[in-house]
């Protein structure tokens, strides 16, 4: 009695696309794009399938035992060795006096695979990497996207003080051109709150127009983090805080 077999979706997929393009419901070209192959394999497919029916497009092997199963005996041999001798060992080096000594002829893989479903070896946990983050490419034309933050910095260095004589830090509020990685506007004020801000574009709006997209970092515009920034104190935060970087107008 044959053994039934049983067809996973993308196997089922493949078996009705490749009928269809026997009866010539489709072309070749359509079976090759529905199945993610080239014309010529969709072809020789086709050619297997006239030859042992749709069942042929099925990997030989699928249901039976694959030809490079190790003998249940081989691998109680083995463990027991492992469990006798190297049950402290890494996988790698009792691989070694295994083929050394032993005579037994099992890749380390297999050995590690073995060693730890007995518990004799348990994996190193990777390393969860840090988010990936890709470099954006540059924007195509000038003014389509202006890129905008603000910088705290003595930059008028001991020339600007308050009434105590105290220095003060100005907030330079600056803007670049994504596209050229042109300077396209500055201005100095004591802070980065919105009235600041709000100056600032209608400067640059009156100068160059509106942009498309301004570009902000970290949402520095509507979330004050200095001790000079003037809007709502209290709570930090400008009267408009939005969640996102990019501003369209």
């Amino acid at each position: 009695m044959t053994n039934r077999i049983k067809f996973n979706s993308s196997e089922q997929t493949t078996r009705e696309v490749i009928n269809a393009a026997i009866k010539n419901e489709i072309t070749n070209a359509i079976a090759a794009v529905k199945l993610h192959l080239s014309v010529r394999a969709v072809q020789r497919l086709k050619a297997k399938a006239r030859r042992g029916g749709l069942a042929a497009l099925v990997h030989g092997l699928k249901g039976k035992t694959s030809n490079h199963k190790i003998e249940a005996s081989v691998k109680e041999k083995t463990l027991s060795i492992i469990k006798e001798k190297y049950n402290d060992f890494k996988p790698g080096f009792a691989t070694e006096k295994l083929v050394e000594i032993h005579k037994i002829n099992v890749s380390s893989q297999t050995i590690r695979l073995w060693m730890t479903e007995e518990e004799l070896w348990k994996p190193r946990r990777h390393k969860k990497r840090g988010t990936y983050r890709s470099w954006r490419p540059r924007k195509d034309y000038y003014g389509e996207m202006e890129q905008f933050d603000g910088c705290y910095h003595l930059w008028l260095e001991d020339r600007y003080k308050d009434e105590k004589g105290e220095l003060i830090e100005l907030c330079l509020l600056l803007s670049v051109d994504d596209a050229t990685g042109k300077i396209t506007g500055g201005y100095f004020d004591t802070n980065e709150g919105i009235i600041a801000v709000f100056h600032f574009w209608e400067t640059y709006i009156l100068l160059h127009g509106k942009p498309l997209i301004v570009y902000l970092d970290k949402f520095s515009t509507y979330k004050i983090n200095h001790k000079a920034a003037e809007d709502n104190k209290e709570w930090g935060c400008t009267q408009n805080t939005y969640p996102t970087r990019q501003t369209k107008y």
